[in-house]
């Protein structure tokens, strides 16, 4: 008699366990939608490169010449720091080149190339005209890659999250309200941004002559995914 009851009270264990497994899987009801938000403000930044570069016919004169040439190009950039100019890094690298020979002809020398590579950053964008054109007038450096960009702690990236917070919510609720549902509780939610769109870049090989004029504005876009539970409405 023990052994059914006992044989008897098992099989209600797992019946109840079983019931209370579908109720924990049961699917909750929800809606899912991607919010997105764009704000459009001023750049608060530029970036650009400055190269120093030295060729010659021999490596001890390529390299004594370029010696030369950096460290003057260093003191140039150094002396502007007043001028909201830093150098957020420096490179240096030394190529050799061969051209092939002409047929017939002997193999030329080689040609050798120092070149030192300077990452520079100012916040005073009004005045990146000022700076290219200094820093051109030198006669030193080779000017690339002008970039305008937004911080990462600029007040309109954390505008446009909260717009797309915003927006996800007004499609999440208007789709509720059509299916006769109201918004619960947020169940979910995961920023689904792609690298924001915070820089534009300007001309390659800026010439001294070249008028360089900033952006008036750049987007910043936003993106995130956002779950509800949605319930009747009352």
């Amino acid at each position: 008699m023990s052994h059914r009851l006992s044989a008897a009270f098992i099989v209600l264990c797992l019946a109840c366990t079983g019931a209370s497994a579908q109720q924990n899987t049961a699917r909750v009801p929800s809606i899912s939608v991607q919010g997105e938000g764009r704000v459009d403000t001023a750049p608060d930044h530029a970036k650009l490169t400055a190269e120093v570069v030295t060729r010659g016919k021999t490596l001890e004169a390529t390299t004594a010449a370029h010696r030369e040439r950096a460290t003057k190009a260093d003191g140039i950039l150094r002396g502007m720091e007043n001028d909201g100019l830093k150098i957020e890094h420096a490179t240096f690298r030394l190529d050799q080149s061969r051209l092939p020979a002409p047929p017939g002809q002997k193999q030329p020398e080689p040609e050798y190339e120092a070149v030192t590579s300077f990452s520079l950053k100012t916040d005073r964008v009004a005045s990146i005209d000022q700076l290219v054109t200094a820093i051109a007038d030198s006669g030193l450096f080779e000017i690339q890659n002008l970039r305008f960009g937004i911080e990462e702690k600029n007040p309109a990236i954390a505008a446009a999250r909260r717009d797309a917070v915003a927006d996800a919510r007004e499609r999440a609720k208007t789709y509720a309200e059509a299916a006769g549902q109201q918004l619960g509780e947020v169940l979910e939610m995961s920023d689904n941004s792609a690298r924001p769109m915070r820089d534009m870049a300007a001309p390659m090989a800026m010439r001294a002559s070249m008028k360089v004029s900033p952006p008036e504005t750049l987007s910043v876009t936003a993106m995130i995914n956002m779950t509800w539970r949605i319930v009747p409405a009352p």
